[in-house]
């Protein structure tokens, strides 16, 4: 549903046009101000921008509405946000006129009439999301609830130069916009990068010092750049934290939860009480820089040796399956190498779900060392769920079978038996990605500049705007 759609209100007046709804004053003395539409024109006042108290309630009935996937009442409205039954009506009515809400049938009666029930409709809008890995970047076109529409991935992604993957991101983002005339248009753009970022203003900072040989992200304005590029808002996160926010999402998620990402390297997203932690400085959930014991070990990307990423991450598997003893002992691998001249970490993953022993035994190696890790950030933590995401997810429940054995033997009974161990969904970035720049365009401060337009496409102070944490 467009913005300019015109709509019928909840009590069933002629339909009016949404802009004129949304941008009359709702809380004037003697009713919701949709009344005024039947008074004399003399006696009609212009159309006032929505207060902010009503943009704040608003904001706040749809985000209750998004955590009941399905529906909530009128009443439990009324009593989680503590509104007044009117005002809540009116907030009610502005969200369903907006198609951001939608009628869910009736609930359980408990004693009189079964009580109308609401939903956060996941079709109102369209959103686009960006997950920038290591060595590949997918674009995706997606709906506001998450569900990927259409995709295109291609082979380039940290590793590479930034100015030719955003360049290649914004050709690609450009032609997923167009591809469906027959949705509406994106709201947004939501991004992620595998590599710390200063969620204040978006920018990239440096992971660690003296880390990686290859072309430099930090300072490069990639938020910058693909705002002005699509005219639209975008917001941009550590790929880390966009998976933990898709985890927390889920239907039944624990409000604290740690999401350990192991792709070609390895991270930490931390959720607490339900939202994102990401520390002081950008830096919270760098286990990768933990130094395991003795200052010996392989060298870190960071300039030092023996971190555990040495040991756990996908480029450690990648180094420990080229041997030749390892190849000599894998006819899996042997073959992988034989057609791609290379291994790479998704391979020895892949040969985990197999069932090849020599990555069974690589994967099961790093599970186990991870464990102690785990060990003590659970204790000290006491999440309810460590989800393990990124290309790990390719090798099938294996690798979280052997971290949920290892982790338990570590830790006391009291951690262990409210703690769930799952593996996280290949998708998670892109809908962390979305989910985050769909929560901003939502939020109180940001839904007030564009209430009055009926939607956030072409307003010009959400593609300028230098604070994304506001």
């Amino acid at each position: 549903m467009g913005p300019t759609a015109h709509l019928v209100d909840l009590q069933g007046r002629s339909p009016v046009g949404y802009t004129s709804r949304v941008t009359t004053h709702e809380d004037t003395p003697g009713g919701a101000a949709g009344d005024e539409a039947d008074a004399p024109m003399s006696r009609r006042r212009a159309p006032r921008p929505p207060s902010f108290v009503h943009v704040t309630q608003l904001s706040h009935l749809i985000a209750e509405a998004r955590s009941y996937s399905q529906g909530v009442a009128r009443a439990d409205l009324v009593d989680s946000l503590s509104m007044g039954r009117n005002a809540v009506d009116r907030r009610l009515r502005t969200a369903v006129e907006m198609g951001l809400l939608v009628p869910a049938g009736r609930g359980m009666s408990t004693g009189g009439r079964a009580p109308e029930m609401w939903r956060f409709n996941p079709d109102a809008a369209t959103m686009l999301a960006l997950a920038v890995s290591y060595r590949q970047s997918t674009a995706a076109l997606m709906s506001i609830g998450g569900e990927v529409l259409e995709r295109v991935t291609w082979e380039a992604g940290l590793i590479d130069d930034p100015a030719a993957v955003v360049t290649t991101a914004i050709d690609h983002l450009t032609a997923l916009r167009g591809s469906r005339p027959d949705l509406p248009a994106p709201w947004g753009l939501g991004a992620s990068l595998p590599t710390p970022v200063d969620f204040r203003d978006g920018s990239i900072v440096p992971p660690v010092a003296g880390a990686g040989s290859g072309p430099s992200w930090t300072g490069y304005p990639a938020r910058t750049r693909l705002a002005e590029a699509l005219q639209m808002s975008v917001w941009v996160d550590d790929e880390v934290n966009m998976m933990a926010l898709a985890a927390a999402s889920r239907v039944g998620a624990p409000k604290d939860l740690l999401y350990v990402r192991v792709s070609l390297g390895l991270g930490m997203g931390i959720v607490s009480s339900g939202q994102v932690h990401r520390g002081a400085g950008a830096a919270s959930g760098e286990i990768a820089h933990i130094q395991m014991s003795g200052a010996g070990g392989a060298a870190c990307r960071c300039g030092r040796r023996g971190c555990l990423e040495t040991v756990v991450s996908g480029g450690a598997m990648e180094d420990a399956a080229t041997t030749p003893q390892v190849l000599k002992t894998s006819s899996y691998l042997r073959e992988v190498m034989s057609e791609k001249d290379t291994i790479r970490d998704i391979d020895v993953f892949r040969g985990v779900a197999q069932g090849d022993r020599v990555c069974v035994r690589i994967a099961t190696e790093a599970a186990d060392r991870l464990a102690v890790v785990l060990a003590v950030v659970t204790t000290t933590y006491n999440p309810g769920e460590v989800v393990l995401g990124g290309d790990v997810t390719a090798s099938g429940q294996l690798f979280g079978q052997v971290v949920s054995q290892a982790l338990r033997r570590r830790v006391l009974p009291s951690t262990s038996e409210r703690l769930r161990i799952r593996m996280g969904h290949p998708d998670d970035a892109l809908i962390g990605a979305c989910r985050l720049a769909a929560d901003r365009l939502l939020s109180p401060h940001v839904m007030h500049v564009w209430l009055a337009q009926g939607s956030p496409v072409g307003v010009a102070e959400l593609v300028t705007h230098r604070r994304q944490d506001a």
